[in-house]
């Protein structure tokens, strides 16, 4: 494989890898929001829920990264950079699906912080976005590991 396109294909693993500590860092919130009190956890929170939406423009600028390495490398290897758009493997089905779930992810986190802002009860909906989160973190990582062994089939050329 030339190097251009490894390079263009490989910046999406090297992005990603970053992603995946930044969503852990994020999920950590769980925990720490049991321990902190006050102005400190408050302060915590506003954290969390900032970076909550940039995390998901983070997402999809990653997703991006992975669509326009495959345009690169459709392009080098077959002159029409359509040509390796469409995902190869399971991992690259899952990115996409994966993003719409941390929109819904985003959207439910949101529903709880302006329940919460209104005073209403929002017990249910920081319930249901935890829950959700704890599905994510899970497929976050079967998609990373995925992600992982499908990084040797570059790295060989396929």
């Amino acid at each position: 494989m030339e190097l251009v396109p490894m390079i263009a294909l490989l910046l999406h693993p090297l992005l990603a890898s970053g992603l995946v500590v930044w969503i852990w860092w994020q999920y950590s919130w769980r925990k720490k929001s049991y321990e902190l009190k006050g102005e400190t956890r408050a302060a915590h929170l506003e954290r969390h829920e900032r970076n909550g939406e940039r995390l998901l423009w983070a997402t999809g600028a990653v997703i991006l990264v992975a669509f326009t390495g495959r345009a690169v490398s459709g392009w080098y290897s077959n002159g029409d950079f359509t040509s390796n758009l469409l995902p190869q493997s399971l991992h690259g089905f899952m990115g996409p699906v994966g993003f719409v779930l941390m929109v819904v992810l985003t959207r439910m986190g949101r529903e709880a912080r302006d329940k919460r802002k209104a005073g209403e009860s929002f017990a249910t909906s920081r319930l249901k976005h935890g829950r959700a989160a704890d599905i994510i973190i899970y497929l976050v990582f079967i998609h990373a590991f995925l992600g992982f062994i499908y990084t040797f089939d570059v790295l060989s050329g396929q």
